[in-house]
């Protein structure tokens, strides 16, 4: 709550002093002195929560589609809010050398040139499968890939860097499905092969498919580790199926480079008062799936949870926090592009980051916080990976409304933008109340889902814990055998 006191000029108390003092004037001078005191208010205010997150994700943003043009909208309109909070500017400068609040991320893209590819060796034998014509490609992160089959029931562990090939049941349940694929990507497994759906089988015996998408990377990136997931027809996956241990598989095909364009962050910074160049993050990220035309009715991917609401607790925090005292420690409010594509805004800051990584103390990511998860209390938000460090404990007993993950089969601090960050070494968690509602990764995900008076509850329980780890000097730290690569 921010107090405001009447306070008169100096130059009237000086006149004042000089004025011979008359009785009714001596009168008042005697009256107790009279305070008016600003209503005791939530520092977040649920009218800018509503305000900020309905345009957001608003139709006139068509979905904030990773590196597009409306995504670039989202940026420039984060980074108009954190000039208005009178954060110090953090993106690009301009010819003239004035930094802005809007950071580009250059990309560059390939695509193929004809259908790729799906082979498996196994004892000098060499089975092939054309894209379009044997398998649909539904996810997928690079050119290329290869590596050694593993078959596997949905209930096994898939092994790093294998080429995963999942025994469902049939009709099996499309939710066991999605989590067990997202189980086989967090596993840093090289791809998923699956039979194929229903959809896909009509898809490809139509013969209009297309040929499959590749991502951009940053310019200049070293390549990265790739994903797939391949859905084969059922006589493909019987034959692979099949095939004895030790097979080797690859995917792949004959591409060429075209024009990446770019991704966009926002950046605003609240700098502090120590000179040791200690900081904090507060980061979500703004874009989302954009728009579907193959689809019927409404086509736009709102992304009101996902995760226009991180959007938006990062905003409001960034108005509470430059509103106060300066902090101790420096804050740096970030909204990360692309994260739905590969987060490619996070891994552009973090590769450029404007402090040293051992001098980010803390990395709070904000991401789909818009309803109340029915696993945990009431106005409670969850901390991916609680268990990993002292951080979210500590918060706790500084009244931060936080508990643990409540869903840890999910491998939700694997998914987020936060993990990049904690991949080099900083404290990262993501902050959330996801309850695994329907409406995730769908056109449902809109405005009129959004709790916005618990989004301004839970938000506020943070403002306090935050400002005490921006002037503390508590440093938290990985608990033994947690850090990510340890």
């Amino acid at each position: 709550m921010i107090r405001r006191s009447f306070a008169l000029p100096l130059s009237f108390i000086v006149v004042l002093a000089a004025l011979p003092l008359s009785p009714t004037y001596a009168q008042i001078r005697r009256r107790p002195a009279t305070r008016t005191t600003a209503p005791s208010v939530p520092a977040i205010n649920e009218n800018n929560i509503r305000a900020q997150l309905n345009f957001l994700a608003s139709d006139a943003l068509q979905g904030r589609g990773s590196g597009t043009g409306y995504e670039r909208i989202a940026a420039e309109y984060i980074g108009s809010q954190f000039r208005q909070f009178g954060l110090e500017a953090g993106g690009d400068a301009d010819a003239g050398g004035n930094k802005g609040f809007v950071q580009r991320v250059p990309m560059e893209s390939a695509k193929f040139s004809g259908p790729p590819s799906f082979t498996v060796t196994s004892g000098g034998n060499t089975h092939k499968w054309e894209f379009g014509k044997d398998f649909l490609v539904s996810f997928l992160r690079a050119p290329h890939i290869s590596g050694e089959l593993q078959v596997m029931e949905p209930s096994a562990k898939p092994t790093k860097g294998a080429i995963v090939v999942l025994k469902f049941p049939e009709n099996v349940d499309q939710r066991l499905r999605q989590e067990t694929l997202q189980k086989v990507f967090a596993a840093q497994a090289a791809a998923a092969v699956v039979i194929e759906t229903e959809a896909n089988r009509k898809t490809r015996e139509a013969g209009n498919v297309r040929l499959p998408n590749l991502p951009g990377r940053i310019a200049g990136e070293a390549k990265g580790e790739g994903f797939a997931v391949i859905a084969l027809r059922k006589e493909a996956l019987d034959t692979v199926l099949a095939l004895p241990a030790g097979a080797r598989a690859e995917f792949g095909g004959a591409v060429e480079q075209t024009d990446g364009g770019a991704t966009w962050n926002a950046i605003g910074v609240l700098r502090g008062t120590d000179t040791d160049g200690e900081a904090i993050m507060l980061s979500a990220h703004l874009d989302h799936l954009g728009v579907n035309e193959s689809l019927t009715g409404d086509k736009i991917f709102n992304g009101a949870d996902d995760d226009a609401s991180g959007c938006v607790a990062v905003l409001e925090l960034a108005r509470v926090l430059a509103a106060g005292k300066r902090p101790r420690r420096t804050i740096y409010f970030v909204c990360f592009g692309s994260e739905e594509r590969g987060g490619f805004g996070a891994r552009y800051f973090i590769s450029n980051s404007p402090v040293p990584l051992e001098k980010i103390v803390a990395d709070f990511n904000f991401e789909m916080l818009g309803r109340p998860d029915a696993k945990v209390p009431p106005g409670t938000l969850w901390l991916t990976g609680y268990e990993r460090s002292t951080l979210g404990p500590e918060l706790v007993k500084q009244g931060a409304a936080l508990v643990a993950d409540p869903h840890p089969d999910q491998n939700f601090f694997q998914r987020s933008d936060n993990y990049t960050l904690a991949q080099r070494g900083v404290i990262a968690h993501t902050v959330s109340s996801f309850g695994l509602h329907t409406d995730y990764h769908r056109v449902s995900d809109d405005v009129s889902k959004i709790d916005f008076p618990f989004m301004t509850r839970s938000i506020n329980s943070l403002v306090k814990p935050i400002q005490w780890l921006s002037n503390t000097r508590f440093r938290p730290e990985w608990l033994p055998g947690q850090k990510p690569g340890s």
